[in-house]
């Protein structure tokens, strides 16, 4: 009776107090086994993925319920972390290691990078959807890149193979139709050809094309057709099944660069329109706010006394009638960097918009140290007044540091499985 009313409210630390007390005594398995399954069901609702992965060889019960797809999809459309509510966002980032940080308990973990994405340096950027990652991994000296689609959590990882070949200049994005528990995930490519220095070589290779997971065949867009171009510092935000990115297009009438955001509906497979920015500052950073919404957070070159943070209303299917409103500004003569040059390397922040009007970022950062600069990783916590607490994470000196925010995400821990 106790349980059944508690099961609502039951927390992480409940449960871990469930399985010790399973676990260490024979004798009390039952009281837990023996509940129904409905009632597991809805603990298991509220617990990380962490945990319940954890769980799986507990028993054969709980290992059916959590390896289930409809248990899996259910719990990652009820995961606090896709609400402001209660956070189980992560900041992950590839360095030597997979480094995954927990921003609220600042606890960081490392694990091996998975042999398919390596050497390090080929690791160029990551797009995440669901908790999957999917990972741009280039040879410069061959020129052959691959796409890899990547489970953090359960260490699952697949190559995806190309119609043709990929390039340096691709763009991808990933999502889902409407029913994604039935049609699966999909997988954008199209080409940016400004950065292509082999380009003239490959007329004949397809610009917008469809990769479909669930049947691993790729479907040739030939009616796409766009008039922008994507930033080059943005990869891509994956909300709500569909992608979206900050762009550039020119007005020939004012003989300038228009920025906007556009899209692409996974189930219509077409590139949207979303809506113009906001003024644009010097570096620009697109993000996912509140699980159906777009943040956008900037800072100038010139001015890094001050950040603006925006906020879109909330998204549409057909990418129409969104807009932004800026959501709060921080005037401080503390705050960071967020965008740190170094050399050839640009790096970027890692970030989202918590709760209280808070960013909470990690980051680079350079300090003198004399003959040497070294590179600081920082996490910080900045509100309307500046920063309000930072973290140094890592310290590394130029040369024996080749790591950057290039491939670094958040992302909700989740236990869908690869296609």
């Amino acid at each position: 009776i106790f349980l059944y009313k508690k099961a609502k409210d039951i927390s992480k630390k409940l449960l871990e107090s469930f399985r010790a007390r399973v676990m260490a005594s024979s004798q009390r398995s039952w009281s837990l086994s023996s509940l129904p399954l409905d009632m597991i069901e809805e603990i298991f609702h509220r617990t990380p993925a962490e945990s319940l992965l954890r769980s799986k060889p507990t028993c054969k019960k709980w290992y059916d319920l959590i390896k289930n797809k409809r248990f899996i999809y259910e719990h990652l459309r009820r995961s606090p972390g896709r609400s402001l509510r209660t956070d189980e966002r992560r900041f992950l980032r590839i360095d030597q290691t997979v480094q995954i940080m927990e921003p609220v308990t600042r606890t960081r973990s490392e694990k091996p990078i998975p042999h398919e994405l390596q050497p390090l340096e080929n690791i160029k950027a990551m797009v995440h959807c669901d908790g999957l990652m999917l990972c741009l991994c280039s040879d410069m000296e061959s020129g052959i890149v691959h796409l890899a689609l990547w489970n953090p959590l359960t260490r699952h990882i697949t190559l995806i193979q190309p119609s043709t070949r990929f390039t340096t200049s691709d763009y991808y994005g990933i999502g889902h139709g409407v029913n994604k528990y039935r049609d699966g995930y999909k997988i954008l490519r199209f080409s940016d050809r400004r950065y292509d220095n082999y380009h003239h070589h490959h007329h004949s290779e397809v610009d917008f094309e469809i990769y479909y997971c669930e049947t691993s065949s790729w479907r040739t867009l030939v009616d796409a057709k766009v008039d922008w171009n994507v930033d080059f510092t943005c990869h891509g935000v994956s909300v709500m099944g569909n992608m979206y990115w900050l762009a550039h297009r020119d007005v020939e009438e004012e003989e300038e660069l228009e920025s906007c955001i556009i899209g692409f509906d996974f189930t219509a497979e077409k590139f949207m329109d979303v809506c113009l920015c906001p003024s644009i500052f010097d570096y620009n950073y697109l993000s996912c706010f509140g699980g159906d919404r777009l943040s956008l957070l900037q800072q100038n070159h010139d001015e890094p006394s001050l950040i603006e943070v925006w906020v879109s209303s909330k998204l549409a299917d057909d990418g129409g009638d969104v807009s932004f409103t800026k959501y709060f500004s921080v005037v401080s003569s503390d705050l960071p960097w967020l965008h740190l040059d170094r050399s050839e390397d640009a790096s970027h922040p890692v970030y989202y918009i918590a709760k209280n009007k808070r960013i909470i970022a990690w980051c680079e950062g350079m300090m003198d140290d004399g003959d040497r600069l070294p590179v600081w990783i920082i996490l910080y916590e900045i509100d309307e007044d500046g920063v309000r607490n930072q973290l140094e994470t890592e310290r590394h000196y130029e040369y024996d540091y080749v790591g950057t925010f290039l491939c670094g995400y958040v992302y909700v821990p989740s236990l869908v499985p690869l296609p």
